[in-house]
């Protein structure tokens, strides 16, 4: 009891600070690491960039109002930690207004022919398991193109064809004969046709609604489904758009009334180049006749299809010593050819200013034209570019209200407390009046949240803070490192030591915890990585549909794997050569080949792809990737095929195939991989990208050798020559 009265009688301020200091630092995760990320949700301020977010949403809102408008470019330029991925999250995820389709890539393949990138980022997003605004996008696209498909078959049924599908109670087919039943059946379907009509789209439509519609009419799925269905084989052309609408039609009623994804998933990575063609059409052919046939979907339902690159300097120098222009060169020059041949896409670009200005100057002046291209929007006039500024000391005092207020809320008595508090208004004025960015701002809160709350000092205070020196004690504010040749003597008295007693220098990286990012926060955003990665590959189609997101996700890991010395049992890998595509077609036709050496032996090209194939599309898929071991001159002495370890028996086709290829000499094995191992290949990109995010501008990723042999040993056994026990 007198414990309660004490707790009761100490100070506000004093017990806020307990909670403070019990509920952790809130300005510890400073920044936004994708799109996705929850912390946006979590912290959003909506003054904060309201103006360029209605700019931004008034664009996106010509293509749907407009569904023609032609395809341009919205640059969105800010320093590094201006906001700009926080901005992109909250169109993407808020609810100012109606739904649209946003894909977000997390890699840039730039190896791969552009529309074929878009492809597949496009049905990556369509198939996956990440939602927008609460609904996954294949939920909410099925659910609207589905309704309006019933609406139609269903006004076009004769009198007849409607007692087909309410067929009368007890002796229905004698009631029949004799006329009865006739207006139950209209009554019901005009009453569904009603209801189908009004359900307009909300912004996070219930699975399962549609369902619901059709059974409170009396009729059940499957009829539905059957009834869609032979509606669009009525009515669709035979021409290649027609076929491809047909199956795409057929597979959306199976997901939103049968719940089976399969079709869909099925059609949009393997069945669309297995059409019948008079004219075998070229890989090229095939992606933009789908593309297009997708895009033209979308705007039929007047579903914009935004595009939204972000983080451009991460997703195009992912690795620093790539030739930057070059790649930048390829990458503009494919969305001017994208705007070309496609019509409805709104492009996004989130950039640094600095990145931006370094190239698109230099590029082609028709590449220059199309991006600098204003656009009229309606309430906003000409838009040629957004520029993210510093937020003014007001907005950013709210962003520090938002952070600070959910453990503050733990106090009965909060509100005799700042909205602020431990902070004062100097300290958020001063901050916020000289720092550039609202992430070097935040930066500064930790720190001074550190100080104020912890106590923390001389240990805990970093270099960098840059915080009010009233504030903090003093710190060291520079080093000057000076470096010796590995040969020069320590001293003027001291000779040198012979090369096999000096220490080894350290690479280019240092190891993982040795500076800027702790090992404890590698890990930490590792997990947060993977989690986010299983969810986007649960639903049925996922996996299938992300083909080529997970093989460029094993391309980035052999690669980084290489880089930073990772070493399986005795292999180590001396090569790797990111997607190699071949053959027509655009699923199945790429592999990644990595050099392993074991010793001092010669390497192995080991080519490794993924056997994500089903149903008839499961025998196509090997068949082209064991093509893959046929090239002239040969580039491949083994082949390793991952394949989900739910389906590992081959039979059929696949099993003779495999049998041949046995017989004649060629080198290859299965590898059954777990959910897990997918979601570390789909996942590892978007985590290179926080590490990096997370990094002092110019300073190197640490060396992950040991992170990655830790946390994907299963993996890299997978990946390499066997290794013998």
């Amino acid at each position: 009891m007198s414990a309660t009265t004490n707790a009761a009688t100490r100070p506000v301020s004093e017990r806020a600070l307990e909670v403070l200091r019990r509920a952790g630092n809130p300005f510890r995760n400073y920044f936004a690491r994708n799109p996705d990320d929850e912390v946006c949700a979590r912290y959003h301020v909506a003054e904060l960039f309201a103006t360029e977010r209605d700019q931004l949403l008034g664009v996106v809102d010509l293509y749907r109002y407009e569904p023609s408008t032609h395809s341009e470019v919205v640059p969105i330029l800010g320093n590094k930690g201006a906001g700009k991925t926080h901005l992109l999250h909250s169109i993407k995820h808020g609810n100012e207004s109606a739904w649209q389709l946003l894909v977000t890539p997390g890699t840039y393949q730039k190896d791969t022919e552009f529309l074929e990138y878009l492809l597949f980022q496009t049905i990556d997003t369509l198939l996956g398991g990440g939602k927008q605004r609460g609904a996954r996008p294949l939920e909410f696209v099925g659910q609207e193109l589905v309704r309006c498909l019933m609406v139609i078959a269903l006004t076009a049924l004769s009198s007849e064809q409607r007692l087909d599908l309410f067929p009368a109670p007890g002796l229905g087919r004698w009631t029949r004969k004799l006329g009865l039943g006739s207006t139950q059946a209209q009554e019901r379907t005009e009453w569904l046709l009603t209801q189908l009509r009004n359900a307009k789209p909300t912004l996070q439509p219930i699975t399962g609604s549609l369902v619901a519609l059709i059974k409170e009419a009396g009729l059940e799925p499957e009829r539905a489904c059957e009834l869609v269905c032979a509606h669009v084989e009525r009515t669709e052309a035979h021409n290649t758009a027609g076929l491809m609408r047909r199956h795409i039609f057929q597979g959306f009623a199976r997901a939103a009334l049968l719940n089976d994804e399969s079709e869909l998933a099925n059609f949009l990575t393997f069945g669309f180049a297995e059409l019948e063609f008079h004219v075998r059409p070229t890989r090229q052919d095939l992606v933009l006749a789908l593309l297009k046939v997708m895009m033209e979907v979308f705007r039929g339902l007047k579903i914009p299809v935004v595009i939204a690159f972000d983080q451009l300097e991460d997703l195009l120098l992912a690795r620093r010593n790539d030739d930057g222009h070059k790649i930048a060169e390829a990458f503009f020059a494919g969305i001017v050819q994208a705007m070309h041949q496609i019509d409805g896409v709104c492009f996004l670009i989130f950039a640094e200013r600095g990145l931006w200005n370094r190239f698109v100057p230099s590029l082609d002046g028709y590449i220059q034209d199309r991006l600098n291209n204003p656009i009229h929007v309606p309430r906003h006039g000409t838009i040629k570019a957004l520029r993210l500024e510093a937020p003014p000391p007001e907005l950013v005092r709210r962003v520090v209200e938002a952070r600070l207020r959910s453990a503050l809320e733990e106090l009965p008595d909060f509100g005799e407390l700042s909205t602020i508090f431990p902070f004062t208004d100097d300290q958020v004025q001063r901050i916020a009046r000289t720092e550039p960015t609202l992430r070097d701002a935040l930066q500064q809160f930790r720190h001074l949240f550190d100080h104020l709350v912890y106590g923390e000092k001389n240990d805990a205070v970093k270099p960098e803070s840059r915080l009010p020196p009233e504030e903090l004690p003093a710190v060291i504010k520079s080093v000057i490192v000076v470096e010796t040749p590995v040969n020069s003597p320590a001293s003027p008295t001291e000779p040198a030591r012979p090369a096999s007693e000096q220490r080894p220098q350290p690479a280019s990286a240092p190891r993982a915890g040795s500076a800027g990012l702790s090992r404890a926060a590698i890990v930490e955003q590792w997990e947060q990585e993977m989690a986010s990665a299983r969810g986007k590959l649960e639903p049925e189609g996922a996996i299938t549909g992300a083909t080529r997101e997970l093989q460029a996700g094993l391309d980035a890991f052999l690669k980084v794997c290489h880089e930073h010395g990772v070493k399986v049992g005795p292999w180590r890998l001396h090569h790797v050569v990111g997607e190699l595509t071949f053959g027509d077609h655009p699923t199945y036709g790429v592999v990644t080949i990595a050099h392993w050496v074991c010793k001092d032996g010669q390497p192995w090209k080991v080519g490794i792809g993924l056997f994500l194939g089903r149903g008839p599309g499961k025998p196509k898929d090997l068949e082209i990737k064991l093509a893959s071991m046929e090239a002239e001159p040969s580039v491949i002495d083994h082949l390793i095929l991952l394949r989900p370890e739910d389906d590992m028996t081959l039979s059929g086709k696949s099993k003779t195939m495999w049998q041949d290829a046995e017989r004649r000499k060629r080198h290859a094995r299965l590898e059954a991989v777990s959910p897990e191992s997918f979601a570390v290949l789909y996942g590892f990109p978007r985590w290179l990208t926080a590490l990096t995010e997370s990094l002092p501008e110019g300073q190197p990723l640490p060396n992950l050798a040991d992170v990655l042999q830790e946390k994907c040993e299963k993996l890299l056994e997978q990946v390499c020559m066997p290794v013998q026990g």
